[in-house]
């Protein structure tokens, strides 16, 4: 059963009465959201709680997403663009011309692929005034952005560079996207993605002021909580108590109030291995429960998941999309045990 939130993104006014999560997110596929006649994702988004939404696999500059995204904003709802960013902003048709901006391996050779060098100077200023472009063209309503680095990016070797971890390097390049959006935005937020290779927190680099961490236990199980520290997924190099240990260091580096936890609970590209057909979700709400409490012990208060591949074709198989409420819901009247 679900209920009727107001439009004010799901917010009652009363401070007390505000809900313990703060950021309540899902990140949706462009397909899930056009054939609301199916699924109608405002609607379930504003009866359940939620009340910000990333919208990715379309061209944002196309006229048939700008009114997709302003009807979500006129309904109150945050719309952001959370995006795997760096080859708009170090575009690989500079290599050619420029190879000194890419990454060397571990061979020493340099390569027009991942993250590029953070250690050139010019391959920042290219950074900078492409992360201006990009962060005018694809605004978000709440200031926050999300120019992820490359999707499972290997570093770079160079002398410079070599003696960085991924996290690190990765910092370099977002203290520089900071310093640009902040031209175009004062009030402007970066989400630090801990992900794959940069999971692990950290060691030498410091993050610009508004840098914020997004932490995303990618590999973890879904069958069981986080809290069970010795689980671990078959083939995998980290446990559960591995991640804790990583969001625990992380949180020595970046605060607490503002970080932010992305997960996979109703991500069906992911069970399905990003091959349609779409298999069916098995979704456990026990999981989900206990780990808001993980996150939430951890002062955590902002969450979002994906939810991609939601679409018609997934409601008209299985009918049974009463996950989204569970999510919604479980966000919204999360309390924290004292």
């Amino acid at each position: 059963m679900s209920f009727l939130l107001s439009s004010s993104c799901g917010e009652d006014k009363r401070n007390d009465d505000k809900p313990f999560f703060q950021t309540r997110g899902i990140l949706l596929a462009w397909n899930d959201v056009n054939n609301p006649d199916v699924i109608d994702w405002i609607a379930k988004m504003k009866e359940n709680g939620l009340n910000t939404v990333s919208v990715s696999g379309y061209n944002y500059q196309s006229e048939a997403y700008a009114e997709m995204k302003q009807k979500f904003i006129d309904n109150g709802l945050d719309f952001v663009y959370e995006e795997h960013a760096m080859p708009w902003l170090l575009p690989r048709n500079l290599f050619e011309s420029h190879p000194e901006y890419f990454r060397m391996d571990k061979e020493g050779v340099r390569r027009p692929d991942f993250n590029g060098c953070p250690s050139n100077k010019e391959a920042h200023q290219v950074i900078f005034e492409n992360a201006k472009k990009l962060g005018k063209a694809n605004a978000p309503t709440n200031h926050k952005y999300y120019f992820w680095l490359y999707d499972g990016g290997e570093r770079c070797y160079c002398d410079e560079c070599k003696d960085l971890n991924d996290a690190d390097q990765g910092l370099l390049f977002e203290n520089t996207i900071i310093k640009a959006l902040k031209e175009i935005d004062p009030e402007a937020q970066l989400a630090h993605l801990a992900y794959d290779k940069t999971t692990p927190a950290p060691s030498r680099i410091k993050p610009e002021k508004d840098i914020f961490l997004e932490f995303a236990p990618f590999y973890r199980r879904w069958d069981m909580p986080l809290s069970m520290r010795e689980a671990r997924r078959e083939g995998t190099e980290w446990s559960h108590g591995d991640y804790l240990d990583m969001l625990e260091a992380n949180l020595k580096i970046f605060p607490a109030e503002t970080a932010q936890v992305l997960e996979y609970w109703l991500d069906v590209s992911l069970v399905s291995g990003w091959q349609k057909p779409q298999k069916k979700l098995d979704f456990n709400k026990e999981v989900f429960l206990d780990d808001l409490s993980t996150y939430a012990g951890y002062g955590i208060r902002n969450i979002s998941c994906y939810g991609a591949w939601i679409d018609d074709y997934y409601v008209n198989t299985y009918k049974d999309v009463s996950f989204i409420d569970d999510y919604g819901q479980g966000l919204y009247n999360f309390k924290k045990e004292q």
